[in-house]
């Protein structure tokens, strides 16, 4: 299974709060670390639904049901609640100091912030941004470029080598087949090949009217590019090894977009030779 996990950061004992007194100045504190951090990163943007999160911080909630509470899906997120910083200035230089790892990532593009005193809660996050449906086409041709790029090379995955192999050629039967499991999987709230209605890989190519001798599977949930699936795959061993299988002539792929589920995005790859 392939999944990204968000990050909790720094933990610490905080008192009650009301409503902040210098949110601009409490922001702009956060993004001066960030440009210091990071200079050629995307600012970052002060985002309502975080701020909610961040005050649910202080008001004693984990950052998970923070999250979920206010309404806000972050493919990563982190956290930071400081205690007897007496400025803006001083979080700044705090975070320059000991949290440039975390600022720098530029897929942080959103955060909210609360102050109350000398106490801060801070929530920067990744947001989930899936592609949207319609450009369905145009993700499965980057997907396939880029599976015929890892394919153009040998490559070991694990422990098993391989050589370069022929370029793969997108399939309607088997991106028919892709799509019934995606969407099945998203609906189900589950990342397994085997279907809720028992069926397996070679099941759903033969539903979708590939006339199949050999067939294969990738899966994952969570990556919101094709850069980011096809890396992950590259990564795992036995996925690697779908994609760079000699045998395979064809490729169908599909993603489903279902937000309130655990994955939020859900990928099925399927690979075949035909009879």
């Amino acid at each position: 299974m392939l999944m990204r996990l968000g990050l909790l950061l720094l933990w610490l004992t905080v008192s009650s709060i009301t409503a902040p007194a210098w949110a601009d100045e409490a922001f702009d504190a956060v993004s001066q670390a960030r440009r210091q951090c990071a200079g050629n990163a995307p600012a970052l943007r002060d985002q309502p639904r975080l701020r909610d999160a961040a005050a649910r911080l202080a008001r004693g909630s984990a950052l998970k049901p923070a999250l979920e509470a206010s309404g806000y899906r972050a493919q990563r997120s982190f956290e930071w609640r400081l205690t007897g910083y007496t400025s803006p200035q001083a979080v700044t230089q705090y975070l320059v100091r000991s949290q440039c790892g975390s600022l720098r990532d530029p897929a942080l593009t959103e955060a909210g912030v609360v102050r109350s005193g000398s106490n801060y809660w801070i929530v920067a996050a990744a947001p989930f941004s899936p592609p949207p449906e319609a450009d369905a086409n145009g993700v499965a041709t980057r997907v396939l470029a880029l599976v015929n790029q890892a394919r153009s090379q040998p490559r070991r995955c694990g422990g098993q080598p391989f050589n370069a192999a022929s370029p793969l050629v997108l399939d309607s039967a088997l991106t028919r087949a892709a799509a019934m499991h995606a969407d099945a999987m998203a609906a189900g709230n589950f990342l397994d090949h085997r279907g809720r209605d028992g069926s397996m890989p070679s099941d759903r190519a033969t539903r979708a009217g590939y006339n199949w001798r050999s067939v294969g599977e990738n899966i994952a949930m969570g990556q919101t590019t094709p850069e980011a699936v096809v890396q992950d795959w590259l990564k795992s061993p036995e996925h690697c090894a779908n994609i760079m299988e000699p045998v395979f002539q064809h490729m169908g792929i599909a993603f489903a977009v279902r937000p309130s589920s655990e994955g939020g995005i859900y990928w099925a790859q399927t690979f075949g030779r035909t009879r």
